[in-house]
């Protein structure tokens, strides 16, 4: 493997511990008492409602039947519905309900009071440089993909 490709491989592996080190110290203070898949499975809705669940569940990052399970639970506690996609009683897409929307926007509030404080500790142009960098990775997962 090429020097190159083997310094990306390196860094990759060390995008968990930057997303552990960025989010360390949030608290999920939000009114439902969600687990981690529920809540990143709420907010990819929130952000990207209308999909058909086989599109959440890869980009989630979770398999089929797992994300079926939180979807379920979702379901359940009442902040998702599942909606039938063009006729097709075979697929569902997901939309939040009210209360869904609601507990999306307290998550998101408290997670940017949580990035601004991190980001805080930063000086203006690292802040910059972060920023662009992960402008960066999504346009290359973006390509590759």
């Amino acid at each position: 493997m090429a020097t190159t490709e083997k310094k990306i491989g390196e860094l990759v592996s060390m995008l968990p511990m930057f997303t552990e080190t960025l989010m360390s110290g949030f608290e999920r203070r939000a009114s439902a008492k969600l687990n981690f898949n529920e809540e990143r499975t709420l907010m990819f809705l929130y952000r990207n409602e209308g999909m058909p669940m086989t599109d959440y569940c890869k980009k989630v990052g979770l398999l089929k039947g797992s994300f079926t399970a939180v979807a379920d639970r979702l379901e359940k506690k009442g902040l998702i519905k599942r909606i039938t996609v063009c006729n097709d009683r075979r697929k569902n897409a997901l939309v939040l309900t009210s209360e869904g929307k609601s507990i999306a926007k307290e998550i998101e509030s408290l997670y940017n009071e949580h990035i601004e404080k991190k980001a805080g500790q930063l000086g203006e142009e690292d802040v910059l440089s972060l920023k662009n960098a992960l402008q960066t990775v999504i346009s290359f997962i973006e390509k590759i993909k």
